[in-house]
């Protein structure tokens, strides 16, 4: 037994003086790294002034010298860098240390601090990891994956590594090492945006009629815009011109593919100070964890009962919640203040539309416009509730004031041409209804009503063809089922 339990010690201090040994293999790779990071990021900072003596593994924790931060967060890290000064030897200490520097805005203290924590923890894989994904935000993707390679060493199943590990040697040209990583992602749960990722790939390597395979399939269940603008590209390099310029408006907002990121989310802990509560009850809500945003939010009103962006997430986390006589007191509180926003008014209209006080929804809707006419969401929610009482006309005022503010939504041209077809104005709907597809060709509902309001101007094959356009979206199938069956009988009418 003596002499297995000595086997045993022998084998651990082995792995100890491995381990280290490994870490200051990859520090002495990351000295071109750092240095890189210097230069970078002096101009990332905004409210702080990182002062580090040394880059290099040094016993004392990083300390920085703040300008201008708010007293929780230096309440924050001060307490974090007192245990790291009383731990020195904990890389969990430095690694928290360093989760709240980069957080709060201070990118050197936060990069050393991480290899300060590998160097005392190389077992954790989440300090190269964390080193990785700021050295990338940088460009320097080969040092990334340096960082990366020790991180899946340790940790090989965590599948936000893999990913990181495809995109960045794709993006450096490693196309088999990409191959392996988007697969990896694959088999350990993130199958959606490592077909994303196989797609990119397959463009790369100019096969883009397998990238629109995945893509066609993909998107069937995963809608990020992302996914069709690289559908666009596959369907423009295989000189599909028209699906290429749908796909591509589809795809047009700045939303990229994301996948789940534990490691990353930790940080979030981290955050303090009002403004990063919101944020982060914000965050809960889009997962709703309602709970846990409620916590936050009424603790958030207590100390800011004014602010708006806090009157109005609290009340729809309590709508979100079912609570729908808080969410509409909440509202009523706010405005009995001697301040209150255009957001509160415009927030407690549907409200008191729900409950059939239409002309006092239309008051509050009046006052948001009064106190920020240049905002067109108060105008569509008054122009819907007057079309929904039949004063079309004033409706198509509405409409047009937040047309006014905002041509670049789709939904304005839509309702105006909705209520030019309730008053049979078959020629004005149809060109509002052309408005909405030109803002937005992938706008399904744009391309319906077209094709119904051209119906009723015996204009069948235009009729046709904008029907068949908006079937091939595939986001209404029913509908547009039966608005060709409604222009068929029409049709048949005629003759």
């Amino acid at each position: 037994m003596l002499d297995a339990a000595m086997h045993v010690r022998r084998m651990v201090e082995s792995d100890k003086v491995s381990a280290m040994r490994r870490c200051r293999i990859a520090m002495t790779k990351n000295a071109f790294a750092v240095f890189v990071l210097l230069i970078h990021f002096s101009a990332l900072m905004s409210c702080s002034s990182d002062r580090e003596d040394s880059l290099s593994v040094a016993d004392a924790p990083v300390e920085v010298v703040f300008t201008d931060v708010k007293p929780a967060v230096e309440n924050l890290i001060g307490r974090l860098l007192d245990n790291a000064r009383h731990e020195p030897s904990s890389g969990s200490r430095r690694g928290e240390l360093g989760m709240a520097y980069e957080i709060h805005g201070f990118p050197n203290a936060a990069y050393t601090s991480y290899i300060q924590a590998e160097s005392r923890e190389p077992t954790n894989a989440r300090w190269p990891y964390f080193q990785a994904l700021m050295l990338a935000k940088l460009g320097v993707h080969e040092q990334a994956l340096a960082a990366l390679d020790r991180t899946v060493e340790i940790e090989p199943e965590y599948g936000a590594a893999w990913m990181w590990r495809a995109t960045w040697s794709l993006d450096v040209g490693l196309t088999g090492q990409a191959e392996e990583g988007f697969e990896r992602a694959r088999l350990l749960g993130l199958e959606a945006v490592a077909d994303a990722g196989i797609a990119r790939l397959r463009l790369h390597q100019d096969r883009p009629e397998e990238a629109a395979t995945i893509l066609e399939s993909l998107i069937q269940k995963a809608r990020y815009p992302s996914i069709y603008q690289l559908l666009g590209r596959a369907y423009r390099e295989m000189g599909r011109v028209d699906d290429a310029r749908i796909a591509l408006a589809r795809g047009r907002t700045t939303q990229p593919i994301s996948w789940s990121d534990a490691w990353e989310e930790e940080k979030k802990a981290y955050e303090v100070g009002f403004q990063a509560r919101i944020l982060r009850s914000q965050r809960l809500l889009k997962l709703d964890r309602l709970g846990e945003a409620l916590t936050i939010l009424e603790a958030l009103i207590e100390e800011e009962p004014g602010n708006p962006v806090v009157i109005s997430t609290l009340s729809s986390a309590y709508a979100k919640s079912g609570e729908i006589t808080e969410a509409f007191l909440t509202l009523r509180r706010a405005l009995r203040r001697e301040s209150v926003d255009y957001t509160v008014h415009a927030n407690i209209a549907p409200f008191y539309e729900n409950r059939g006080d239409h002309e006092i929804a239309l008051q509050h809707l009046d006052r948001a416009i009064e106190l920020n006419p240049s905002v067109a969401f108060p105008y569509t929610r008054k122009g819907l509730l007057l079309q929904k009482l039949g004063r079309y006309e004033d409706a198509l005022v509405a409409f047009e004031n937040a047309l006014g503010n905002s041509a670049n939504d789709p939904h304005n041209f839509f309702y105006a041409g909705d209520v030019e077809a309730l008053l049979q104005r078959w020629d004005k709907a149809i060109y509002r209804f052309n408005q909405s597809i030109t803002v937005d060709p992938s706008f399904t509902l744009g391309h319906l009503n077209l094709g119904l309001a051209l119906a009723r101007e015996t204009r069948f094959a235009e009729a046709r063809a904008a029907l068949e356009r908006a079937k091939t979206l595939g986001t209404h199938d029913g509908d547009v089922a039966r608005a060709l069956g409604y222009v068929a009988r029409l049709e048949k009418g005629s003759n």
